[in-house]
């Protein structure tokens, strides 16, 4: 027997106003990497065909859909995807995502009929309507559907021609008063956003004259029970409806014994969401009498046999995600898999991954298992108790029910999920035996290169990945292509293939540039994250200096890493390495080229010191590029991390392979000695103070002791529990406020500092 279908009615019909991207996408956020796509491929066509790459968990949900599809030898083709539709998430042209514009079809077609008609009847032309309400519990849905307008647009052409002459006269104003009542209760009432929301009052249609015409009074009884409907007065507006059902002269029979049930779903979705569990005796009841009544329609009333459908996934949505399921893996690809693909990732989206990573379903314990630690980056720290539970259950599930059938299928997933030494000699043997030719194939072997870095068995990884880029290099996508590289940059014996890998290509779904950048080159190049974190993290100053001279380094890094190097050798008081760096850096900055040329004529020790404080309150941009142990960015003026870090936190990845144990642990030293650094303000501070309390001519002091004070207004010390006028660096604020005021009350720069922080 063919499943029924259902018109997207899980997905817009009523309260489905957008499926979560944090579920859809495995992940609670929605940052961008510009070289490989969190959420979806580039092309969906080639990877629909079977060209999938490295298929990451935090791709949206339709895109494990079409991964699957071909895995089991039924891909799609392309004009098979675009009949999906597919809009980020979402699929279907009936999707919430493309039914909740409240510009949409639905109110401004009805107002642009409704106009002329008004301007006739000395009506206002021009209102406003607003499709979208509030629940009880603050969630938005869609409350007034395009149907609804469509249907009133119908009723209002036909109802004003009733009269003399086909104008319309004052029984058809008294009909328009009424409709635009029942639109009136779309809108939720005004409120603050903070406040619960207020009790509906509705707007009903104006009452009816003793002798108004029968149309007219069938009408407005419809009216009524639909602005009770929309001010979810829905006791009311059922009985109205039941009432109107009785009624064999109204040419709303047929249709009320439906919007009786609608009443009852309505009001079981608004009051109880899906979501709660357990579910509410009062919501199960609704539902199950609204069931009876839509199944005694269903034989003659399509709209019925849908919105019964919508029933049965409120009643047990995980039955209806298992039927559509099974209709999704074993049905051929027709007009209706649009509509149940959207209900079936709708489902996914609604119902606990405790749920779906343990379906009987095939389709539906793939998808959840690869979305059961979904988070893309390998090394990432961001798992917390739930995820490291999802993903133990995952991995126990899918060696106890789906591993021991043998389909290369279940390797992703496992794979995906695995961790350090967590995979047995069998299961290694078998990932490594996946044909080439496989869809899943680059997933697979990812994960293997993956985990024998994470083995510390580098030099096999390096092997493979070079082995798997020579073969099926040039047909991978940008995406695919720059994942094998970061961690070829690991796994890089040398530190020429290191520079080698460093290169991406951009990901044609996110380019990332700033809106006003100029277009990109299709093969333009450029590093990623994890170039900066192995540099400035895995590398001690030594192999820093290598690298700035090298012939491979990136030419748009040649100023960062010579800026970085300064500040560091500033930092720690290098002065060789300083004086090897100090042209380079001055070179664009003629305003202080000056002081490059102070640093380097100073005696070394404290005078050298001075000289190097002064570059660094002048150059606010000189840090010395630190990353913590978790890979997250730290500007030298923050007690904690700020700012851009990377696109996801990252944790435990390896130093790349070309570095000595002696070299890690140089670089260890260094970064430890960094990370142990004050604030900015509280380095520079006990040497230009003392320094400008000596008089020194010119205006170096005063403006030095400007930009210190302004620094620390600029500063964030996080992380501390101190209040801020209690603060070192507040105390060196007002000192250098008290100093420059003091010692060089005529310069501009005293006159320019008039407050301290």
């Amino acid at each position: 027997m063919r499943l029924s279908r259902t018109c997207s009615l899980l997905a817009s019909a009523l309260l489905w106003i957008s499926a979560a991207p944090a579920s859809a996408s495995g992940g609670d956020f929605y940052q961008t990497s510009r070289f490989a796509s969190e959420f979806q491929p580039a092309n969906a066509a080639l990877f629909a065909a079977g060209n999938v790459g490295v298929l990451p968990g935090s791709y949206w949900r339709v895109y494990h859909y079409l991964a699957y599809q071909a895995a089991r030898g039924r891909p799609l083709s392309k004009q098979q995807v675009a009949a999906l539709h597919i809009d980020s998430w979402h699929v279907g042209t009936t999707s919430a995502w493309n039914g909740l514009d409240p510009d949409g079809d639905g109110p401004s077609s009805w107002l642009a009929a409704r106009a002329p008609l008004a301007a006739q009847l000395a009506l206002p032309a021009e209102m406003q309507i607003d499709v979208t309400a509030v629940a009880a519990r603050g969630d938005p849905y869609l409350n007034c559907h395009p149907d609804a307008f469509k249907q009133a647009g119908l009723t209002m052409a036909a109802r004003a021609g009733l009269a003399a002459g086909g104008k319309p006269d004052a029984w058809f104003k008294l009909w328009l008063q009424g409709q635009d009542a029942v639109f009136a209760n779309c809108e939720e009432p005004r409120h603050d956003w903070d406040k619960p929301v207020p009790k509906r009052i509705v707007k009903l249609p104006p009452p009816l004259p003793a002798d108004a015409p029968a149309w007219l009074r069938h009408d407005h009884a419809y009216q009524c029970a639909a602005a009770n409907f929309y001010a979810r007065n829905f006791d009311q507006a059922r009985s109205q409806f039941q009432q109107i059902a009785r009624e064999p002269a109204s040419p709303w029979q047929a249709l009320a014994p439906y919007l009786a049930a609608r009443t009852l779903i309505r009001k079981a979705t608004l009051q109880f969401p899906l979501g709660e569990q357990p579910a509410a005796r009062e919501r199960l009841d609704a539902l199950a009498q609204a069931k009876q009544e839509l199944d005694a329609l269903a034989q003659t009333s399509a709209p019925a046999r849908q919105m019964a459908t919508l029933v049965e996934a409120r009643l047990d949505p995980a039955a209806r995600l298992a039927a559509l399921a099974r209709a999704l893996e074993k049905e051929p690809f027709g007009p209706d898999t649009a509509r149940m693909l959207s209900d079936y990732l709708v489902l996914m989206d609604k119902l606990p991954r405790s749920v779906t990573m343990t379906a009987r379903e095939p389709m539906t314990a793939w998808i959840a298992s690869m979305q059961a630690d979904a988070v893309l980056d390998q090394w990432s720290s961001d798992r917390g108790e739930l995820l490291q539970a999802q993903r133990v259950a995952a991995l126990e599930t899918l060696r106890k029910s789906w591993i021991k059938q043998a389909d290369p299928i279940w390797l992703a997933p496992l794979l995906s999920l695995a961790r350090s030494n967590e995979l047995s000699a069998a299961e290694r043997k078998a990932a490594s035996a996946m044909p080439a030719s496989h869809p899943l194939y680059q997933t697979v072997q990812y994960h293997l290169a993956r985990l024998a870095l994470a083995e510390r068995q580098g030099e096999r990884a390096d092997h493979d990945i070079d082995r798997l880029l020579a073969a099926q290099g040039k047909q991978m996508s940008a995406a695919t292509s720059n994942r094998f590289l970061a961690l070829k940059m690991l796994s890089a014996g040398t530190l020429d293939a290191f520079l080698t890998a460093a290169p991406r290509r951009i990901d044609q779904v996110e380019r990332g540039e700033e809106i006003d950048a100029a277009p990109a080159k299709a093969d333009e190049q450029a590093t990623d994250d994890d170039f900066d974190v192995a540099v400035w993290r895995h590398l001690p100053m030594a192999e820093l200096k290598v690298l700035r001279a090298h012939r491979l380094l990136p030419p748009a890094w040649k100023a960062k890493l010579e800026e970085g190097m300064l500040a560091r050798a500033l930092g720690a008081g290098d002065e060789e390495t300083a004086l090897s760096l100090l042209d380079a850096v001055a070179k664009p900055r003629k305003s202080t080229a000056h002081l490059y040329q102070r640093y380097r004529k100073a005696a070394s020790g404290a005078e050298r010191k001075v000289a190097g404080a002064l570059i660094l309150v002048n150059t606010p941009e000189l840090h010395p590029a630190l990353f913590d142990k978790e890979e997250k960015k730290r500007y030298w003026g923050c007690k904690k991390e700020w700012g851009d870090g990377p696109v996801v936190v990252r944790q435990g990845a390896p130093a790349p392979r070309f570095l000595s144990a002696q070299q890690t642990l140089e670089a260890a030293k260094e970064q430890a000695a960094l990370l142990r650094l004050p604030l900015r303000t509280e380095f520079l501070a006990p040497t230009l103070l003392p320094w400008a309390r000596t008089k020194p001519a010119g205006e170096e002091a005063p403006k030095a002791l400007h930009l210190l004070v302004a620094s620390t207004r600029m500063e964030c010390p996080y992380g501390t529990e101190v209040p801020e006028a209690e603060q070192l660096r507040a105390r060196y604020s007002r000192e250098a406020y008290e100093v420059v005021h003091k010692y060089y009350p005529a310069s501009k720069w005293t006159k320019a500092t008039k407050y301290f922080y």
